[in-house]
């Protein structure tokens, strides 16, 4: 619920937990004995997909720390269609740029549950 008592559902591919008042009781307690921290209730996502490139025998790199060169290039997902897309566009840049050539690596997607 926001300050308004409107729902809140997506923030940065952050869900917002919906809570019955008991539970945001508890929350306002909990927060007045830690002082000065502000608690946020958000539901567990099921799984996470993260887009990683191979740098050995069994070493696998997000992208992003792989092709930091690569400006905005986000190596983790909350939908599995997403980082498909990802996937592809990734793979499409890195062949069409000369200065990729040298360092193209095998890509996957990796669901975490």
């Amino acid at each position: 619920m926001n300050e308004r008592g409107g729902r809140v559902k997506v923030v940065n591919n952050l869900k917002i937990a919906e809570l019955s008042s008991e539970y945001l009781e508890a929350i306002k307690e909990l927060e007045k004995r830690l002082g000065d921290i502000c608690l946020i209730a958000a539901e567990k996502i099921r799984e996470v997909f993260v887009l990683e490139a191979k740098l050995g025998p069994n070493i696998w790199e997000p992208v992003d720390k792989v092709y930091p060169e690569i400006k905005g290039l986000k190596a983790v997902f909350f939908d599995e269609e997403d980082a498909k897309t990802s996937k592809a566009a990734l793979k499409s840049l890195l062949n069409s740029r000369e200065q990729f050539k040298h360092k193209k690596r095998p890509i996957r997607i990796r669901k975490i549950t």
